[in-house]
This record gives structure tokens, sequence and C-alpha cells, in this order.
């Protein structure tokens, strides 16, 4: 697709409709960063990506509305590839609905950019995206000091923030903290800005070191690293402006320590724990390089889940961290390795060259650039090298805002001549087959989710069972249904049927196969339970539950 710099000859009314566009923008992503609602089992995500998907859908409607035709660039080819790529992998995938769901996403994301990039020009594409990391980050740090300090609402790695797990909030600051300081640079000449960002920002670098998010730290202050260097060859002198993150992350670490009780022990253990960098992601790493080599075609997109378990050498040295009996490792805490091991290699090579192509563009920005697209890149690089070893753009708060820093590069990039034009009605009819398939799967998943969770607080059988018909992939509402179905409706053998397809969605997950053999076990099915015993072995050797059993050869 081409990406161009120069604004499009736009009809009349159109500052309006740039307005509107502008404060919708900004609304959805305050809101995105703290709506949450327990009636959903997900009670940050769910939310979250409903959020997002209205996003979509009104990026959509302003293209039909705008577009006149699409340029298709060499780029647009490789995307066209990787998305086609994952729809063929949807053949194969354990969890279909997931699959769809995320491919669908990926190619709205991508119109979106194109969008934002062609629809605006790059100061307005600018000018965007910081103001709504600005009211965002803003609204964020008001929420938390209220439910904190205010609420004095009671919080963990589960519930750190209004974004949810503690992880994801790092995610999220590897582009807000260098789009805050552009932010406050920009403001200058207003103190209020001035004074309630750099009082944001401070909270956010509190969060940040309390966080403990090393991918963020090291991202963030390697991008800082970079730029000096690569300035000082330049020219020949040291860009103190530039030092902002490390000073405000200095700061924020001494006052966080004067604030704890312990004093300084709090920072020591911070440069101490990124220091060793012992997280257990190799281990991760090597067996998922397993996985590719065995599945060179992929599992399946974003199913990674639903098998790493077969590869993660459960019980020995070198077991997968994160997962056990009970707990399932979502991904293996690498973008590319992801992508590879559930695109296979094809796949993956050709997002490796697009993540790439975009690095390259926003590193010969900041080259050539101003101090915008330093600060640009330094975002980039950071949320870049984390993605290395975290989530990024697997939540949804991650990937609204990496939408719009990619909207920001490629509207700064250079153009590249298009290779043949997609006509007006082509791209109105794609749109609309793109919001009415977003409107279904995310109302199919969002109430399907509500369901699952408030028939199973009801203890409501038949409330969940609707919940798995509307969704048949909803594999935490089938597993909910094998525990009513044992332990409330006493049904062994309707509970044995469930958990056999909760297996046929999740095929290697230890705790169902273990419930697998123990059920067919008591209901005198040997020959049965002795599969789901093998089965277990075969991916975690030395199960002590499963020898529990006693079952008989």
């Amino acid at each position: 697709m081409q990406y161009n710099i120069e604004s499009l000859v736009f009809r009349s009314g159109m500052p309006s409709y740039f307005n509107l566009l502008k404060v919708l923008t900004i609304s959805l992503s305050c809101l995105i960063v703290v709506v949450s609602t327990d009636v959903f089992y997900y009670q940050y995500n769910t939310p979250k990506w409903l959020v997002f998907d209205v996003f979509s859908i009104v990026i959509l409607f302003f293209l039909i509305y705008s577009t006149r035709s699409v340029k298709v660039t060499v780029v647009g080819v490789l995307i066209a590839l990787l998305l086609l790529n994952m729809l063929i992998t949807i053949a194969w995938s354990p969890n279909k609905f997931e699959a769809m769901l995320f491919a669908l996403r990926f190619f709205v994301f991508i119109m979106a950019i194109y969008t934002f990039a062609n629809l605006l020009t790059r100061e307005q594409m600018l000018n965007l995206l910081i103001d709504c990391v600005y009211y965002s980050s803003v609204f964020f740090c008001f929420a938390v000091l209220y439910q904190r300090y205010w609420q004095g609402a009671p919080y963990s790695d589960v519930n750190f923030s209004p974004i949810g797990f503690v992880n994801y909030l790092g995610q999220v600051l590897n582009i807000w903290i260098p789009i805050l300081v552009l932010a406050i640079y920009k403001n200058r000449h207003s103190v209020i800005k001035v004074v309630i960002g750099g009082i944001s920002l401070l909270v956010l670098m509190h969060l940040l070191i309390e966080s403990n998010t090393r991918g963020t730290v090291l991202g963030l202050l390697g991008a800082e690293l970079i730029v000096l260097l690569v300035l000082l060859v330049k020219n020949k002198r040291f860009p103190l402006k530039y030092i902002a993150i490390s000073a405000m992350f200095g700061a924020a670490a001494v006052t966080f320590s004067i604030a704890q009780s312990n004093g300084f022990s709090k920072l020591q253990h911070q440069v101490l724990t990124i220091k060793e960098l012992n997280s257990g992601r190799e281990m991760v790493f090597r067996n998922t390089l397993d996985m590719i080599a065995q599945n060179p075609a992929g599992v399946g997109v974003n199913n990674f889940e639903y098998i790493h378990q077969k590869y993660a050498k459960m019980g020995t040295p070198e077991s997968s961290p994160y997962v056990s009996n009970y707990s399932i490792l979502p991904s293996p805490y690498n973008i590319i390795l992801k992508l590879t091991s559930e695109l296979g290699l094809l796949g993956g090579s050709v997002f490796l060259v697009l993540l790439s192509w975009f690095f390259i563009q926003s590193f010969m920005s900041f080259l050539k650039g101003t101090v915008v697209d330093t600060w640009v890149f330094m975002a980039v690089f950071s949320v870049l090298f984390h993605a290395m070893f975290s989530s990024v753009f697997l939540t949804p708060v991650s990937l609204f805002f990496s939408l719009l820093l990619f909207s920001v590069v490629i509207s700064r990039a250079k153009s590249i001549k298009h290779i043949f034009l997609i006509p007006r009605h082509s791209v109105v009819g794609l749109c609309l087959s793109l919001i009415t398939l977003t409107v279904i799967l995310s109302v199919i998943k969002s109430t399907s989710s509500y369901l699952t969770n408030s028939g199973y607080k009801l203890g409501d059988t038949q409330k969940v069972e609707k919940a798995l018909d509307i969704n048949p992939y909803n594999y935490i509402a089938a597993m909910r249904l094998v525990e009513l179905y044992l332990y409330k409706e006493r049904d062994q053998r309707e509970a044995l049927n469930r958990v056999e397809y909760v297996l046929s969605i999740y095929p290697y997950n230890v705790d169902m196969l273990i419930k697998a053999s123990s059920i067919a076990l008591k209901l005198e099915l040997n020959e049965k339970s002795e599969y789901y015993k093998d089965k277990v072995l075969e991916i975690y050797p030395n199960n002590e539950r499963i020898k529990h059993l006693g079952l008989a050869r």
C-alpha cells in the first residue's frame, strides 16, 4: 500500500471532518486505558478489545468516506501475502475462532494505518499521536491515584493498574514515555500543560519502577543510548536534551525509594534484577524453536498457546517457565517467534521483513529529520525491543497506541512507487465486509464471555451452555462446564464429554487430560483412562498428579 506524506485533496467540509476524527480518537484513547468490568472473565482485556473494535469500525467508515482508491506498493503486496498465510493456517488451527479474529484484527490494523497516513498530513498525524498520549496518560494517572489513594483499592500483579496485568502497562510505557516527553517539549510555552505533563511523567516512571518491567526499562534506556551515540558522532557534541528519560528515571527511582519504608533497598533490587535478566525466556525461545522445526508450516495463526504444551518439556530442567498442570503460556514472549511458530517459516520471514522495513523507515527519519523524529524513533526502538521479550502488540492498549505510532512513522517516511490501484468500489466493499465481520465476531466473543462469567458465578449450567453455543471455540466456557457437570450436576459422563470437547480445542492441556483420565477411571472406562494417562506422560513425564491416580496396567 502507498503511504504518502503529502495531504490528500479533501472535499469541502474537511476541517470538521478532521476535528471529528481527532475528538473520537482522543476520546477512545482515554477510554481504552481505564475501562474494565468484572462482568467478563477477562475483566480488563475484553472491554478494551471492544473499544479497539469500535475504534477500528470508526476508522473504516472514515476510509469509506474519504478514499477514491487504494495504492498498492511492494509493502502492500507483502502484507497481503502475510494475511493470506494467516487465512490458510486457519484450516489446521485447533481454535479457528481465535485464529479468524486475529487475522481480521491484523487486517483492520493495517487498513487503519493506511487511513491515518493518507487522510492526515504528517503534522496532523503527529499532533494526533501527541494529544492521544498526553490526554490518555494524564487520565490514566488520575485513575491510578484515585483508585489507590482515594478509594484505597487493593492491587496485585493481576490488577496492577487500570490497564490490567502488571506487564501490560510496560508495553504501553514504551510509547507513552518518549511521546509524553515530546508532548511536554511541544507545549513548553504552556505552563499548565508542562506541569500536568511533568507530574504524569513522574507518576508513570514511579509505576515503571514499581512494576519492574525490565523490557521497558532496557528498551527506553537503550533507545536513548543509541540516539546519544548517533548524534554525538553526527554533530560532534553531546545532545543533553535527549537524556530526559534517564533523568526522569533517576529522579523517579530516588523519590520512589525514599517513599518506601525500606529506603533505597527497592532501587537496589531494581538494578540487580535488571542486571540478572534471569526470566527463563531463553527456555521458552529454545522450545519454541523446536516447535517451529517440527511444524515448518506453522500451528495456526494465534494458536501458539493451544499447542506449545507439547513442546514445553514440562517436568525437566529445560521446561518453559509458567507452564504446569494448571497454567499455560499464551505466547513465547517474542513477536517474531510467535508468528513464525504460528504461520511457519514463510509467514515468519515475511513478518520479519515488514518489521525490519518499518524500523529502517523510523531510523532513516531520525537520521535526516528533526527533534520530533528523534523522539518518535526512541518510542519505535523501545517498543520493538520490548516486543522481543514480551507480548507487545498482543494486548488491546498496546495495539491501539502502536497503531498511532506506526501511522506517524509511515506518514513521515519517503513514499514508495505504487504497483497498481484498487478502485473505490472495491475498497468500499472491502471496508463494509471488514466492518460487518468485526461487529459479528466482537459481539460473539464478548457475549459468550459475559454469559460464561455470569453463568459460572451463578452456577447456571444452561447459561454457560448458551455461551458455548454462541462461540463453540470458547474454551473457558467449555472448561467451566466440566466443573459444573462434575460438582453441581453430578453427571460424570457428561463431564467426560465436556472434557473431551475441551481437548478438541486445547489438545495438550495437561489439567484437562488428567481430568479426562480421572473421570474415565471413575466411570470404569479403563482403556480410555489409560489412553489419556499416556497422553499426559508423553508431554509431561513423571507427572505426579497422573501417577497418583493409581491406574492398573
